[in-house]
């Protein structure tokens, strides 16, 4: 199986991030993440970040895909989501001792 990034589109809502993917033994199906603009004006997640978030989201959840519970084809990252990526990128404290 092959993830391709295509790109992105600025909406009103926010930014798409459109991925492709590709896999021999089954059609190819497109997907798209939904990042709001409050997501980005609020600095809850760096422009240059957004791609690979998505890009990770979607690989976990290939990973636990199964036929009886297929992946949406459109998905809209959740605040929660920027959160946790957000303390996932932050530097650790320096100790001042």
């Amino acid at each position: 199986m092959q993830i391709q990034y295509v790109g992105f589109q600025l909406k009103a809502h926010g930014r798409d991030y459109t991925y492709k993917v590709i896999n021999k033994q089954s059609e190819d199906r497109e997907f798209i993440f939904t990042i709001s603009n409050r997501a980005f004006a609020e600095k809850q997640l760096p422009f240059q970040d957004a791609a690979a978030l998505c890009y990770q989201k979607l690989q976990k959840a290939l990973d636990s895909e199964t036929e009886a519970n297929p992946l949406p084809r459109r998905t809209t990252l959740s605040d929660q989501e920027l959160d946790v990526y957000r303390e996932s990128r932050r530097p650790a404290r320096k100790r001042s001792w």
